[in-house]
């Protein structure tokens, strides 16, 4: 696979609404995982299938400070970064119709907050195969089910989707939200009428891996109602897949002032349905319509890709999965990126000599006389000596200052801890203060002036 057959999108401009205890004013497509920032996953995933230039969508007033950190990684990839407005509030198709005229072929897109090994070849080849509009790839769920947030106890109810697939041929017949179906699932009966077995899937994940026609973006600029790709122009597109083409072409027209207009809100006029393409997919051995005609006659059609059960996939969007990843991260990280990163950068400062299992970013400083164990430490962030921390993540720009002990804690962005505290399974907000000899335990401590406390329902 090469850049002159598929263009890659990263979208990065998400504000991170679902990690307000950690996130803070820090992008959220730089939140620390392991020793790199969330966004060098994805990129890292597509330098791995041979993708040289990425197209990375981001925020405007964000885009110095992500572009710095990339540059700080072991990447070899051509960036192009688009901006949208700061001050807008797009979502994930509105952001993609922003950059309409860089889309110049058919283009996968990715979001920022997958981590994950999975080759996406065969994501790619069941596209090729059926000439799809949309192939998406789908992970099982509960990597997090076995991980306890810290703070006060809640229950954690995670996010789940309803996924409808024919076993036959991996076509998507629905994917809805969960949380919008009631205590039944009503099927429309034309899909199941000459489809074969349709299974029901309600333990996979959106990976938010999607591969797309270049006709797609074009009829989703048109379509200027719809804003987010997940939640309103997937299901649009999958239930598109039952449009016919009219008997007749329909023919252009001329409105009364003269102005030449197109039958443009049917997504069919932008599926390329030459002669040629038509022989193509009578005579393709994928077709899997030996005896009917090739897909029902359907022009548009969507795909799922199961991941196999052995990779790793996560979607690092709230803080369970974020304390998740960072928890087992040193368990997959061969498996995860091989040893040809180290899990302890080569521009941190380790000075303890009592570690185990640590993970240290950039420039993170860890003093001598200290005790540092199954822990993650983002970029400068500072642990001054004679401090004992076990089972917690120290975040960018953190300070621990001297004869602390902190176990099971997330210490947030640019968060100080004062000398002599001791904290328990707590979550310290980004920015705040712990003040000197402070003793917690199942706490979340916050700047309740600047940020709302959320709890995980």
């Amino acid at each position: 696979m090469t850049n002159s057959e598929f263009q890659a999108v990263v979208l990065a401009a998400g504000r991170g609404t679902r990690l307000p205890e950690v996130l803070g004013d820090a992008p959220k497509c730089l939140l620390p995982v392991g020793p790199y920032p969330l966004l060098w996953y994805p990129l890292n995933l597509l330098q791995q299938h041979n993708f040289s230039e990425i197209i990375v969508v981001v925020l405007e007033q964000e885009k110095l400070e992500i572009q710095l950190a990339i540059e700080n990684t072991p990447l070899k990839l051509k960036v192009d970064y688009a901006t949208i407005p700061s001050d807008s509030d797009f979502g994930t198709a509105d952001s993609l119709r922003y950059i309409y005229d860089k889309i110049k072929s058919d283009f996968l897109v990715v979001t920022c907050d997958l981590v994950s090994n999975v080759s996406l070849y065969p994501l790619i080849n069941k596209f090729r195969e059926h000439d799809a509009a949309l192939a998406l790839l789908l992970f099982p769920s509960g990597f997090e089910s076995d991980v306890v947030m810290p703070g006060p106890k809640s229950k954690h109810k995670p996010e789940r989707d309803i996924i409808g697939i024919h076993a036959a041929t991996q076509r998507l017949a629905f994917v809805s939200a969960a949380s919008d179906c009631e205590e039944t699932l009503n099927i429309q009966r034309h899909l199941l009428k000459n489809r074969g077995r349709l299974d029901v899937f309600s333990r996979l994940v959106d990976a938010h891996v999607y591969v797309l026609k270049k006709w797609v973006i074009d009829y989703l600029h048109r379509k200027e109602n719809i804003s987010t790709f997940k939640g309103e122009f997937l299901p649009h597109l999958i239930k598109k897949q039952h449009a016919k083409r009219p008997p007749k072409t329909v023919q252009d027209t001329t409105s009364e002032v003269g102005v030449v207009t197109k039958n443009e809100d049917n997504i069919l006029h932008y599926v390329p349905h030459t002669t040629l393409d038509q022989k193509i997919t009578q005579t393709s051995l994928f077709n899997q319509s030996l005896s009917q005609v090739p897909y029902h006659g359907d022009m548009v059609r969507c795909y799922a890709i199961q991941a196999p059960k052995e990779a790793i996939g996560v979607r690092v969007n709230s803080t369970l999965s974020f304390l998740a990843i960072n928890r087992k991260l040193a368990s997959i990280w061969n498996d995860l990126c091989g040893d040809s990163h180290p899990l302890i950068s080569p521009g941190a400062l380790v000075k303890s000599t009592q570690t185990k299992e640590i993970i240290a970013a950039d420039n993170a400083r860890l003093s001598e006389k200290t005790s540092l164990n199954f822990s993650v430490f983002g970029p400068n962030c500072i642990i001054n000596p004679k401090n004992i921390v076990s089972n917690s993540i120290v975040m960018s720009s953190a300070t621990v200052e001297e004869g602390c002990n902190i176990d099971n804690c997330i210490i947030g962005h640019r968060a100080q801890v004062k000398s002599g505290s001791v904290l328990k399974n707590c979550i310290i907000g980004p920015n705040y203060i712990v003040e000197e000899g402070t003793h917690s335990q199942a706490a979340h401590l916050s700047n309740a002036d600047q940020y709302m406390e959320i709890d995980i329902q």
